[in-house]
């Protein structure tokens, strides 16, 4: 077991939370902003283990898997992993091949020798369990924990090299054997109605501290456009094309790890494919956006998912265009929605020309209320609202 501290076993009656979850500290998704929050106040246990997706034979993916061997054997996440009072990190050895199930029983060996023991000797004997993708299934209801809740950040059969199936006969199991679940939309929730158990609606936070905006000491002398995530299936490569050869005069900035072909935006010479910043400092590289855009296509999987970006743009202090995901629609007006790309073209000429609408006192007031201690609180009493496991 690698772990990140060695900590004294915290009192009883803190709450305490074993969390399965990404990397602690590598790129913070949802599930890091939630319970960096709660560890102001609760101890929390942090699994890590192997992604959802089963590798592919690419170099971006062996790197992957050789990195996490690495991290195992050589205790690396002990000195990368951030380490607080109230934090554990533990990387039990799993492997990425859910489909099997000589691989799922080998991960659960692993998960559950490991688990055991990190929690007899931090004292964790009243604990909340959450796991975050369908893959975690096994564990549910066989580590002793008192109540457990999923806490589903997206549609994950809808991603690309999934096997659909497999992963939809996976979240059924953790739908029924789970107490609660947690998602970040309206649209996610939709998907567990009928399952009989207590649904929170957690809408996405956001860090505003993280993100204010700073001050430009020389205005560049372009106009700049930017995007920051995943380069992925999700955006629309043909949109982007037709902003960059209508507005020439634009720079527009792609920040982020590209995982398709981009094919012709590398030729565009107002365009520019970034590789990805780390959160500390992504807002001095955010300090000259004119404007910020999510040009997702309307398709299946962008439907479905509910970008954390979205208010972190809004808490830059700039004007942000997007296409109409259902987070932009329940963001509008502060967010400028578009209904095809013509308009999407037209909003961020109009942006450009200074003439889009922003209302600064109404993007504060609601950053204001959408922070991540807030939803944290959300969580807390949602999850002390449920009946423990018999």
């Amino acid at each position: 077991m690698n772990d990140v501290s060695h900590p004294q076993p915290h009192d009883s009656k803190d709450r305490q939370w074993v969390v399965f979850g990404p990397d602690w500290g590598r790129h913070p998704c949802s599930t890091h902003h939630l319970f960096s929050e709660l560890l102001a106040a609760d101890p929390v246990l942090w699994v890590e283990t192997v992604g959802l997706r089963p590798p592919r034979w690419n170099l971006r993916d062996l790197w992957r898997c050789w990195q996490k061997i690495m991290d195992y054997c050589s205790g690396r996440r002990r000195r990368v992993a951030s380490v607080q009072s109230r934090l554990t990190v533990v990387c039990p050895l799993t492997l990425p091949f859910t489909q099997y199930h000589w691989a799922r029983r080998f991960n659960f060996w692993q998960i559950h020798r490991c688990v055991t023991r990190a929690c007899r000797r931090l004292g964790f004997k009243d604990f909340a369990l959450v796991v975050t993708v369908p893959s975690q299934c096994d564990v549910v209801g066989r580590l002793g924990e008192r109540l457990s809740v999923y806490y589903c950040c997206d549609n994950y059969a809808l991603w690309p090299g999934m096997n659909a199936r497999h992963v939809q006969c996976m979240e059924q199991e953790l739908t029924e054997r789970v107490d609660a679940i947690a998602v970040v939309s309206e649209p996610l929730s939709g998907r567990f109605k009928s399952c009989g158990k207590p649904v929170l609606v957690l809408t996405q936070g956001v860090d505003a501290a993280h993100f204010t905006p700073s001050l430009r000491l020389e205005k560049n002398s372009r106009f700049e456009i930017v995007y920051f995530g995943m380069i992925d299936e999700r955006l629309d490569v043909e949109l982007l094309i037709e902003i960059s050869q209508r507005l020439p005069e634009a720079w527009i900035r792609l920040i982020g790890p590209v995982v398709i072909d981009p094919g012709r935006l590398r030729e565009l010479p107002n365009v520019k494919l970034e590789p990805q910043v780390p959160f500390a400092d992504l807002p001095t590289a955010l300090t000259d956006a004119d404007l910020f855009i999510l040009p997702f296509q309307l398709n299946e999987l962008s439907m479905s998912c509910s970008p954390l970006k979205l208010k972190e743009y809004l808490a830059c202090g700039r004007p942000v265009v997007a296409t109409a995901v259902p987070e932009a629609l329940r963001l509008a007006p502060l967010v400028h929605v578009a209904k095809d790309r013509a308009a999407f073209c037209d909003a961020v000429a109009t942006a450009m020309a200074g003439r889009l609408p922003f209302d600064s006192a109404a993007v504060k007031s609601m950053i204001a209320q959408e922070g991540w201690n807030a939803k944290a609180q959300e969580f807390t009493r949602f999850v002390e609202s449920l009946q423990p496991r018999d």
